[in-house]
């Protein structure tokens, strides 16, 4: 009875122990509860201060994204712009280069057929008494290029007053810089009045090189020159 007594009580011990143990946690656990509870009050104004901010925020970020989008699609549109312009601008390089390809060899030609000119064979054209239609055709086409004007007089046939170009050649060719005008020409700054002029001419099947240098070297290197001024404008 005795040992049965001392396990008894040290049972009741053991549970009384636990009991109080478990007792003194929850109380602890009460105090802790309680501080945070303080803290989350205390961080409650902090908290609300702070979802405030936040939704501006997330209102100005809203914002900015539109206007970013918008900018987007600006931008967009100028690339597509831009590239379109790069195309063109390609586009009419290249077609520069291969008219200027064209018209460069007709230069060339153009000076080399002058550079073989002489004095004697301008004073052979100029001295001309019944210059072929041929002739007169080039230097037609000479004094337009160099503005200048024709000469009235009458016609032997009609006997009526009209333009002509080869008395004004004629004066023109009196001038000993004659050649070297032509070398020095302004072929960069050719003015539209004039290619509209020359062009008509220019397309005559008469106009050939080949016909002209049958009918005068001297004129067929004036034809060459000609030709080539016209070539180049259209570059």
């Amino acid at each position: 009875y005795k040992t049965l007594l001392a396990e008894k009580r040290s049972s009741v011990s053991a549970l009384r122990n636990r009991y109080e143990s478990g007792l003194a946690q929850i109380f602890d656990a009460e105090d802790q509860v309680g501080v945070m509870k303080e803290e989350l009050i205390a961080l409650g104004p902090v908290l609300e201060r702070t979802q405030v901010e936040t939704d501006e925020i997330l209102v100005i970020v809203a914002e900015e994204t539109v206007e970013a989008n918008k900018v987007r699609e600006v931008v967009a549109k100028d690339e597509a712009t831009a590239s379109e312009e790069a195309a063109r601008v390609k586009a009419i390089k290249e077609e520069c280069e291969g008219d200027l390809a064209e018209a460069m060899p007709l230069l060339n030609a153009a000076i080399a057929a002058l550079d073989t000119l002489t004095k004697n064979d301008i004073t052979e054209v100029k001295g001309m008494k019944a210059p072929p239609p041929a002739v007169k055709l080039v230097m037609k086409a000479v004094c337009i290029c160099k503005g200048v004007k024709p000469v009235r007089m009458k016609d032997p046939d009609t006997g009526k007053m009209g333009n002509d170009y080869w008395e004004a050649s004629k004066k023109m060719l009196m001038n000993d810089k004659f050649l070297d005008s032509l070398r020095s020409y302004d072929k960069d700054n050719i003015k539209p009045k004039i290619i509209k002029e020359i062009r008509p001419i220019i397309k005559k099947p008469e106009f050939a090189p080949e016909k002209i240098k049958k009918a005068s070297m001297a004129a067929y290197g004036l034809c060459c020159w000609v030709r080539a001024m016209e070539a180049y404008d259209r570059v």
